[in-house]
């Protein structure tokens, strides 16, 4: 019993840090744990098995050891992509207790329903969920990867007895899009990925509270040692005014976003900044997150704290500002 609860660990540490799957994790963790004092954690014995895969690449590809998060996450992918049905994280998986500090926004579902009397409470419950799968590998003259990813974001008033525990808004987000690898330097930045693609975003109500919108993008991801950079400016699809739940939406969760993880020993800094980038009427929203081992009962899972700030925490409230903070854990990270 004691071996399956390492070998459960190992396989979820994997998952929650796919770079190390690049090579054969598993089996080197066992081999590893069957010769290793007692005292040896499962970081430990993870960074004895990821040095024996750079010194194996070394040795058969001639290749130079991969120091980079983001370049070992690329390399783990299209490793994967030879299995059509292979499933990765795609944008950080966490569930965490989050309070909103500002008010409540119950007027969209007071204007559909004006005698239910709803009584949101501050606490509630936050998870997102986001899984991809490599679709095709050296389309576009052999230059690009193509992915679809689908992620869930929701909010459930887990504690709100009286309510009937609502979901107070479920948040889904179904995207395509085809990745370059670069190898560029611009003023001590390394352009490393550039991404584009379609992503649709609505929360599967109808009426008045119908929200959605369709976007294209382009995602420019740049590293700089521990530090990785993401700028992700998008183009509105237009619809129809007959058909379109929320013709402002653009005006307040803007048309970029700048995210960013910086990487420190074992803790993770992440951050992500919108703005509409008008002088008047300037919307936008502002996110700090902070990552760092559980060290609980396994190695699998990291703390995680969080902060928002602004408009669009949920399309739901995407002309209302929240202000929330919440802790939880975190079971990937973005890199």
């Amino acid at each position: 019993m004691k071996r399956l609860g390492i070998t459960i660990a190992i396989i979820t540490g994997l998952i929650a840090d796919p770079a190390l799957a690049s090579f054969s994790m598993d089996s080197c963790l066992l081999e590893q744990m069957d010769t290793a004092k007692k005292s040896a954690t499962v970081g430990e014995l993870k960074d004895i098995c990821l040095q024996l895969s750079n010194q194996m690449l070394q040795k058969d590809q001639q290749i130079t050891p991969i120091d980079s998060a983001l370049k070992r996450r690329v390399a783990f992918e299209k490793k994967q992509q030879s299995n059509p049905f292979s499933l990765q994280a795609h944008k950080p998986n966490y569930i965490i207790l989050s309070n909103n500090l500002a008010s409540s926004n119950e007027q969209p579902f007071d204007a559909v329903d004006p005698d239910r009397g709803f009584d949101f409470q501050p606490w509630e419950t936050k998870f997102q969920l986001s899984v991809k799968v490599p679709v095709a590998r050296s389309v576009l003259f052999g230059k690009g990867d193509l992915y679809v990813a689908y992620t869930n974001r929701s909010f459930w008033q887990m504690f709100n007895k009286e309510g009937s525990a609502p979901f107070r808004d479920s948040n889904h987000e179904p995207e395509a899009w085809i990745s370059f690898e670069r190898d560029q330097d611009y003023f001590g930045w390394h352009n490393s990925v550039i991404r584009t693609g379609f992503v649709h975003q609505s929360n599967g109500q109808s009426s008045g509270l119908s929200r959605s919108w369709n976007r294209v993008y382009a995602d420019f991801i740049f590293e700089r040692e521990n530090f990785y950079l993401s700028f992700k400016p998008w183009w509105r699809v237009p619809e129809s005014k007959k058909n379109d739940d929320n013709r402002d939406i653009d005006k307040y969760l803007g048309n970029f976003e700048l995210s960013g993880v910086y990487k420190k020993g074992e803790h993770n800094f992440d951050f992500m900044i919108r703005n509409n980038l008008r002088s008047s009427n300037n919307h936008g929203a502002f996110q700090l997150g902070w990552s760092f081992p559980l060290h609980l009962l396994s190695n699998h899972g990291r703390w995680y704290i969080q902060w928002f700030n602004g408009y669009g925490e949920s399309l739901i409230d995407y002309d209302s500002r929240s202000n929330s903070i919440g802790m939880g854990i975190q079971l990937t990270d973005w890199l």
